[in-house]
This record gives C-alpha cells, sequence and structure tokens, in this order.
C-alpha cells in the first residue's frame, strides 16, 4: 500500500462519520480528502452518503421547527394530571 493510501485509507465507521460531518459542515480538510478517497472505492458508502445527502435536503426543504420547551412541559404536565385522574 502507497504512503498516499496509507495516509487517507480509512474504514467505512469512520468514513460514515466524516460523511456525516461534512454534512453539517463540522469536518476538516483532511477528513473531506479522506472520505473522498473512501467513497472513490467503496459502493456501499457512496450510497449512504447520497441518501444521507438527500435527507439533509429534505429536511431543509421541509422547515421543520423544533417545538419551545415550554409547550413540551405543557404537555408532561396534562399528561401527568390525565395519569393521577385515571389512576385515582
Amino acid at each position: 500500500m502507497s504512503k498516499i493510501s496509507r495516509l487517507f485509507n480509512i474504514d467505512c465507521s469512520e468514513a460514515a462519520n466524516c460523511c456525516n460531518k461534512s454534512q453539517y459542515e463540522e469536518a476538516n480538510m483532511y477528513e473531506k480528502m479522506q472520505l473522498l478517497f473512501h467513497l472513490a472505492f467503496c459502493k456501499t458508502c457512496r450510497k449512504f452518503s447520497a441518501q444521507n445527502k438527500k435527507l439533509t435536503q429534505s429536511l431543509k426543504k421541509s422547515n421543520l421547527q423544533s417545538c419551545p420547551e415550554e409547550k413540551k412541559q405543557q404537555w408532561r404536565d396534562e399528561i401527568n394530571q390525565q395519569y393521577v385522574r385515571d389512576n385515582a
């Protein structure tokens, strides 16, 4: 194995981690290079990367918003009150 391929050779779990970091712009240049090198040889990871990219794009398009913590607490309180009434 050449020095270059040893430098960039990663396994599929590391490639998945690099892929996820890259999707969220958290990967550094070295990790991106490792991922590209791995994807050149691994069909399974290329498929994972493509699916991950589609999922990320779909989530961005959907404009989902998280529920405020106050509303979550209100629901918890209502569920607890209902549970107490049902089990009294």
